[in-house]
């Protein structure tokens, strides 16, 4: 979501204000990396690696980092984007060992994993992507960009699918697909845990990382700020 489509949201919601420009809250960056300088303040869980010519946080499988980010200013939202890799063979919903999907190849965003907050306090993101070769007629779906178990087609939104595999795929031209990930989620706490990482099911791989995995890049973190 850009800045313009969410100035109109809260638009709408502002049906007894006399002007836009008094109820959209000022957004504030407060943390980019695009982890070309060797500083990554904040970040737990750190793997660096080179993809396509640049540096890259990553790749990942059936893990992740976390950022740690304090003394956040008073606000009402949270904006995270990103660019996230997906690299080789990911099935997306349906896995071949279990057609009906309770085994899928999940990628998740989750805001204070190990704090006790209530249901109506968690931030959780849930998704799939598949990215498998297609053949006529048939491609595993994804949920991505909605949250599983939401069936979307094969790469839908995909920045780019023409990137280089990582490693099983390293000799196809379209064994990386490229997201713009962006989304504005409610937040007020004035600091936060958000941990990105996967659940990856590959019960028949003797080199899972090689197999199927993720990297990240241009890691931005804004929130919109009460005026």
């Amino acid at each position: 979501m850009n800045r313009k489509s969410l100035n109109y949201i809260f638009c709408a919601f502002a049906l007894l204000c006399f002007s836009c420009e008094d109820i959209v809250p000022e957004e504030e960056l407060i943390y980019f990396n695009d982890f070309d300088n060797g500083d990554y303040p904040g970040i737990s869980g750190v793997k660096i690696s080179n993809f396509d010519g640049d540096v890259v946080m990553g790749n990942f499988n059936n893990s992740g980092f976390q950022l740690s980010l304090d003394d956040l200013p008073d606000h009402e939202y949270i904006r995270v984007s990103f660019d996230l890799y997906i690299h080789d063979s990911w099935d997306g919903n349906t896995n071949e060992t279990n057609p009906l999907g309770e085994d899928h190849d999940a990628w998740l965003l989750e805001f204070d994993p190990n704090e006790n907050l209530k249901s109506s306090e968690k931030i959780y993101f849930e998704t799939t992507f598949s990215n498998g070769l297609c053949i006529p007629g048939f491609c595993y779906s994804q949920s991505y960009p909605r949250e599983f178990p939401f069936p979307n087609n094969s790469k839908l939104e995909a920045f780019s699918t023409s990137l280089p595999g990582l490693c099983a795929w390293k000799d196809s031209p379209n064994g990386t697909s490229l997201y713009k990930f962006d989304k504005v989620f409610l937040h007020k706490r004035n600091s936060t845990t958000i941990s990105f990482y996967d659940r990856l099911v590959q019960p028949n791989s003797d080199n899972p990382l090689c197999d199927e995995s993720w990297s990240l890049d241009n890691l931005s973190i804004s929130v919109f700020k009460k005026r």
